[in-house]
């Protein structure tokens, strides 16, 4: 559960700093260049670089979130490319940031002693500061909206199964297809090969030691589980609790006529 949090915590934190940097703002979050003086900074183009360190933490930060997405079961070439974008993506980022965003020696902008315009240059910072940080919250929300919330709904209209689920695709099959209903207390869900599994929901495609690869719609607190055998595959819901989860399971199993 600790490894979920700090990876999707990378995710949020990868996005929020990209999201500024490719719109050629927030050199204040590249280090180095926050603690450099006035008169180095100068020597840099700013949105140059700003973007230069953006695209690689974009690039990072999507391949984050694509590991995530694949679950367990991620390819070794995957493996590989993640390796590549964080280690031998590193090299080329930073000799373009020391070589290819400097400005030429001589075209360098000079430092003015102006009170004005540097007051308008600090209101400026202060501006963009405030929007990067008002993205990072926003961002933040958002993550937490994915990791807290959540339902699973089961539906039973005209001789068909639905089950809709707040952040995967519905799943729907006719109730003659369902061969067996079982209740579970000691069902293992396994690990995710495609979908979502945050602390409050299991979405998508999973796989266990007992059917393989299976469908899932469940709460991540809830133990129990109605197991359905289809003539599509082995299905598998709960509800909030076990209560709810025997409701449910009874529900499915007058529909289907299985009793």
């Amino acid at each position: 559960m600790m490894e979920k949090i700090i990876i999707l915590l990378t995710i949020l934190i990868g996005g929020g700093i990209s999201l500024p940097l490719l719109m050629g703002k927030g050199s204040f979050l590249i280090a180095g260049y926050n603690t450099a003086s006035e008169k180095e900074k100068r020597k840099y183009n700013e949105k140059k670089l700003c973007r230069t360190v953006g695209v690689y933490m974009a690039l990072i930060t999507v391949l984050v979130l694509g590991a995530e997405i694949l679950g367990e079961n991620i390819p070794d070439w995957y493996m590989a490319l993640v390796m590549g974008g964080v280690f031998i993506g590193l090299i080329p980022t930073l000799l373009y940031a020391n070589l290819g965003c400097r400005i030429k020696p001589g075209e360098e902008i000079p430092l003015e002693e102006n009170p004005e315009k540097e007051l308008k240059r600090k209101k400026t910072r202060n501006i963009e500061t405030a929007v990067i940080v008002l993205i990072t919250i926003a961002a933040m929300v958002f993550s937490a909206v994915l990791l807290f919330t959540g339902d699973v709904k089961v539906l039973i209209r005209n001789d068909r199964l639905e089950i809709q689920g707040s952040f995967w695709s519905d799943y729907e099959i006719p109730l003659s297809e369902i061969q067996t209903v079982t209740y579970r207390e000691d069902f293992e869900t396994g690990g995710k090969r495609v979908g979502v599994d945050s602390l409050q929901l299991n979405e998508g495609t999973f796989e266990n030691r007992e059917f393989g690869e299976y469908t899932i719609y469940s709460y991540a607190r809830c133990e129990d589980f109605v197991v359905m055998e289809t003539t599509k595959g082995v299905v598998a819901v709960n509800g909030k609790t076990p209560e709810e989860t025997r409701k449910l399971y009874e529900k499915i199993l007058e529909a289907s006529g299985l009793e």
